[in-house]
């Protein structure tokens, strides 16, 4: 990040070539360190002295760029890292994201890195560079609009970090684009920028985590420092890793992991650019962290800041309302026909007097539950500069109360355009945010954002897998073919077998056994066709509830063999499970489901029939404890149900959250043998009942 000497492999003059920026950018920078130009035949390039090699040098430089094609780059590797350098820049494509050939080459680009201790930036990249030393080892051009500051950008992609860095709205004091990013990827740039005194604020433009422990490391290291990270994934569209379990994967897919695990490890997600944007600035302008979540709006139209209101609650803002001392001082400010509420609108009598603004700011700081004052101004950037006067005095006072106010405000435009300059102008000490939701986004993030990490120090399969062994002679789900899913009966022998509360049930081949079973277990009774071939019974005809009698028994074995039969009939009919019936409380979904580089993932939502039509769910990463177990069930509507919605008796909810911590343990134990675990329906019985496994899907993990 601040070599002092660079060489620049494959230096040419040639305007379109890579290394022919590099030396430009150099040198329209003012990088101050030695530059040195490497050509097998060239004298000189841009006036400095060439040589023909690394080898040829008497001091290894401190960073090599390398700027000539992708199949010479290993050989100018070996050779730099022979000669002592410690950094590079490879600029070529033509490696991981071509081919087979490519991915070969990747692969001895990052064994060089391991054997001589190297950090490479890319391949595939355009590289870095560090205002502050002015090291442009970048090859694209570069702004000199560029303004140096404290915000740091690490992008996998070339074209967003130009883009994120050319915004105008926050100084920059490193970008690197580092494409594949296959010896040095962005934890090791963090663990550089927490470090780094003339960086407060970093955002990531991310398209892949290869080592989720390591980023957490990092992120150890960015609290520590108290420097916020901002990420833009790329790529969010793409299902990533498929999950296989039925209902499970449909509401938990690869997006869910990646923002599970930014929460984890108190990463700020962003949806788009313009969030980036909004949420940079906060994180930059915004002196002092909000100590309480509660946000308030005040603004000076009634339906300005009902309109804030409402994407403030579309994004989970938090509007606490005021309390009665609050709204007292606020009715002795404004006028008689103002009501003193969360949001507030402060009628147009502030125009006339900028200090009644500036002393709502007051009186809203003073509330107890307020943490962060919202102050939504449209001053469009097309006004004259006339009607744009009429403004200012608000600014004024909003600056004023920032000097001395107990909590912190940000100024926010309802228009992505912003506002007029010279309303801006006037806040130099206030973040100044535009559009309505992504300004409200950035600020739940940044309220929201969790300062510690609560991701686990052990490797993935430390977290994940079993020693060899673990499973029961019989239970192990690897023992069953790798492309089958076990039977439901074998699925909850090993739940059982782990703890976990599932009915009684019995396999019977015979018509006569089935009446037998029925009569044991108890009437009524359900009946479920026996197959690892028929993974949705239902479908089949394969279930029969509410048996009530022998005579009834014989009858559904009979068509439930039938019916599976005509349904599959090239299925492993292995018999019919006899079960007892579970009656009343709650039907719940739990699931697991792998994503890599994450591992499982946990589910919880709304089961039974539904679940596809409802879609409603929360997912974690693992593992998880009681208190998050419990949380996860709180944000679903299943919560309500549990409580006993609309008269509904009130349902075993803790039992429920045991029940996932013991998946969580479950998974921790076996999981290195499991692709997805589906339990649909769960019933959670009356309060204090606990809580059954009705149904149960588990699906092993391939095997090559």
């Amino acid at each position: 990040m601040a070599p002092r000497s660079v060489a620049v492999v494959g230096a040419t003059e040639r305007a379109d070539a890579s290394s022919s920026y590099v030396m430009k950018n150099l040198m329209r920078f003012g990088y101050q360190g030695q530059i040195i130009p490497v050509h097998p035949r060239a004298e000189t390039i841009f006036g400095l002295p060439a040589s023909p090699s690394l080898s040829a040098l008497t001091n290894a430089p401190d960073v090599a760029v390398i700027g000539i094609a992708a199949d010479k780059v290993i050989a100018a590797l070996e050779e730099a890292g022979s000669t002592g350098v410690k950094a590079a820049v490879v600029l070529a494509s033509g490696f991981a994201e071509l081919d087979e050939a490519g991915r070969e080459r990747q692969q001895q680009l990052v064994e060089i890195a391991e054997r001589y201790g190297m950090a490479i930036c890319g391949p595939n990249c355009l590289g870095l560079f560090n205002l502050s030393s002015g090291a442009a080892l970048y090859s694209s051009s570069l702004s000199t609009n560029l303004e140096k500051g404290r915000f740091a950008i690490l992008s996998h992609s070339g074209a967003s970090a130009i883009a994120l860095g050319n915004t105008g709205r926050f100084g920059l004091s490193h970008i690197v684009s580092s494409g594949n990013s296959a010896a040095t990827d962005i934890p090791d740039y963090l663990e550089f920028l927490a470090t780094d005194d003339e960086t407060r604020a970093v955002g990531i433009v991310i398209e892949a985590i290869r080592e989720p422990e390591k980023l957490a490391a990092a992120m150890e290291k960015m609290h520590a420092a108290n420097k916020p990270v901002i990420a833009l994934r790329a790529g969010r569209s793409e299902r990533g890793a498929q999950a296989t379990a039925a209902h499970t994967g449909s509401l938990a897919g690869s997006n869910d992991a990646y923002r599970a695990f930014f929460r984890r490890v108190g990463i700020i997600e962003v949806p788009d650019m313009d969030g980036f944007m909004e949420t940079a600035t906060l994180c930059l302008d915004l002196k002092d962290r909000p100590a309480k979540p509660g946000v308030a709006i005040v603004g000076v139209s009634g339906g300005g800041v009902a309109h804030v209101s409402d994407i403030a609650d579309e994004v989970g803002l938090s509007l606490p309302d005021l309390q009665p001392e609050t709204a007292a001082r606020l009715e002795a400010l404004l006028p008689p026909f103002a009501t003193p509420q969360n949001p507030l609108d402060t009628t147009g009598v502030v125009f006339a007097d900028g200090g009644i603004y500036r002393d709502v700011l007051h009186a809203l700081a003073s509330d107890p539950s307020i943490g962060l004052i919202v102050a939504t101004q449209d001053a469009p950037a097309g006004l004259d500069d006339f009607c744009a006067s009429e403004y200012l005095g608000i600014a004024e006072a909003v600056s004023d109360y920032a000097k001395t106010g107990k909590v912190p405000v940000v100024f926010t435009s309802n228009l992505s355009s912003g506002h007029h300059p010279d309303v801006e102008a006037k806040l130099s000490n206030v973040p100044v945010l535009r559009g309505t939701k992504s300004a409200l986004t950035a600020v739940r993030s940044l309220i929201t954002r969790e300062h510690g990490i609560s991701w686990p120090g052990a490797t993935a399969q430390d977290r994940n897998s079993a020693p060899a062994g673990n499973l029961a002679p019989g239970t192990s789900p690897a023992d069953t073919s790798p492309a089958a899913a076990m039977t439901e009966r074998e699925a909850k022998a090993l739940l059982a077998a782990s703890g976990l509360p599932v009915p009684r049930e019995q396999l019977v081949t015979t018509a006569d056994a089935a009446a037998e079973a029925a009569r044991k277990l108890g009437f009524p009774v359900v009946m479920k066709i026996e197959s690892p071939d028929i993974l949705y019974k239902t479908d089949a005809g394969g279930v029969k509830l509410g048996i009530g009698s022998e005579t009834e028994a014989r009858a559904a074995f009979a068509a439930i063999i039938a019916s599976a039969r005509a349904y599959a009939p090239d299925a492993d009919l292995r018999g019919v499970s006899v079960q007892e019936m579970v009656t009343g409380g709650v039907e719940a979904l739990v699931g697991l489901v792998r994503h890599e580089p994450f591992g499982f993932g946990l589910v919880v939502g709304i089961g039974g029939v539904l679940v596809e039509l409802v879609k409603d769910s929360a997912f974690a990463l693992l593992p998880i404890d009681l208190a998050r177990a419990d949380a996860m069930i709180g944000e679903t509507k299943l919560a309500s149900l549990l409580e006993g919605y609309r008269g509904g008796q009130k349902a075993d909810r803790r039992a429920l959250a045991e029940l996932l911590v013991r998946l969580s343990e479950f998974a921790a134990q076996y999981g290195d043998d499991i692709e997805a675990i589906d339990l649909n329906p769960v019933a959670v019985l009356p309060e204090g009942k606990g809580v059954r496994i009705l149904d149960a899907l588990i699906i092993p993990r391939k095997r090559d």
